[in-house]
């Protein structure tokens, strides 16, 4: 069976989607899963979904991928086993040592690992099978080359994003930090999570500053050049049908951060192109007018959001306090 997983930025969204046919949504609690506070749920809101979704046949799943401190670990747990309680359907992770003490604490749950895992290559899938994990999400770094290469040599679920990078950059998801040297702000809730705005791994959000203009120099050139440090994703098409056959099971359709609307499109449109290729059909090119202009949506909201996170990193930089590393 293939899964279409959507993305739930807010609670609406996430109900709409399922409406609109997606399988399942993946959503993220307040500060535990690397985006702003306006594109998590809080924990009621993370019930009622996680019901909405059992009660029509559908799934729930938790991002809870940010990097635990050793004293938030119990919380870490404490969410997890709250959430399976009220029925979510897997969890996606990118801490290794969070992905044991899950697997040890509830062997049976679904546990994926999340791109910001940051996998390379067929060992680092082998490391985190044996860590507990038993589904990985594909690189979108990789292509269909890299997955037949994986194919039928690993003992996990092959999960595809809707989305790839042609033009790769020097930044792979998840090896990052650059975010982390701007301190925004910074608190302990009630609960004892650290909020660290600025770094996504410590439960804040990426500010998205390797897509500004930099300058880089060599020391035997005097012309510096401007490279492109994180390729820019694009909506996937005309891979779809082989992944299907490489034995990719869920598509993931990224977008905690676009609109509603947008989502919901998006949904649709993935929903008809999954069934047409599921019922035998390899060509994929009458949906190819609407793609593009799906595509085009995709990039203008993506760019008004890096815009502005850029914006807002650029105001922070200005600030003295805000140029040393301190979270």
């Amino acid at each position: 069976m293939v899964n279409l997983m959507a993305p739930g930025g807010t609670k609406q969204m996430a109900i709409d989607a399922l409406e609109c046919g997606a399988d399942s949504v993946f959503i993220g609690s307040k500060g535990w899963s690397r985006r702003p506070a306006s594109d998590e749920l809080t924990d009621l809101e993370m019930k009622e979904v996680i019901q909405f979704a059992g009660n029509t046949g559908k799934e729930a799943r938790i991002a809870i991928n940010v990097m635990p401190c050793p004293d938030e670990i119990p919380l870490f747990l404490h969410k997890v086993e709250q959430y399976f309680a009220w029925g979510a359907a897997g969890v996606m992770i990118c801490d290794p040592g969070c992905i044991h003490l899950v697997r040890e604490h509830f062997p049976d749950v679904d546990i994926h690992v999340s791109v910001t895992a940051g996998l390379f290559n067929i060992e680092d899938i082998h490391f985190y099978r044996s860590m507990g994990a038993n589904l990985v999400i594909i690189p979108y770094r990789w292509g269909v080359a890299e997955i037949e290469q994986v194919r039928n040599k690993v003992d996990v679920g092959l999960e595809a994003f809707l989305f790839q990078t042609p033009h790769r950059g020097w930044i792979c998801p998840g090896r990052c930090w650059s975010s982390s040297y701007l301190n925004i702000d910074r608190w302990v809730d009630e609960e004892g999570k650290d909020h660290c705005i600025g770094s996504a791994s410590r439960g804040g959000s990426c500010h998205r500053i390797c897509q500004g203009e930099w300058r880089r120099w060599k020391a035997d050139e005097p012309t510096p050049f401007t490279p492109r440090l994180k390729g820019s994703p694009e909506l996937l098409l005309s891979e779809i049908p082989a992944y299907i056959e490489l034995g990719a099971t869920c598509f993931k359709l990224p977008g905690r951060e676009r609109s509603t609307r947008l989502v919901c499109e998006l949904v649709r449109f993935y929903r008809r192109v999954l069934d047409y290729v599921l019922a035998g059909h390899s060509e994929v090119d009458a949906f190819v007018p609407e793609w593009e202009a799906l595509r085009q949506w995709w990039v203008e909201e993506r760019v008004s959001r890096d815009n502005g996170r850029l914006h807002h990193a650029n105001a922070m930089l200005r600030e003295p306090e805000n140029r040393v590393l301190n979270c």
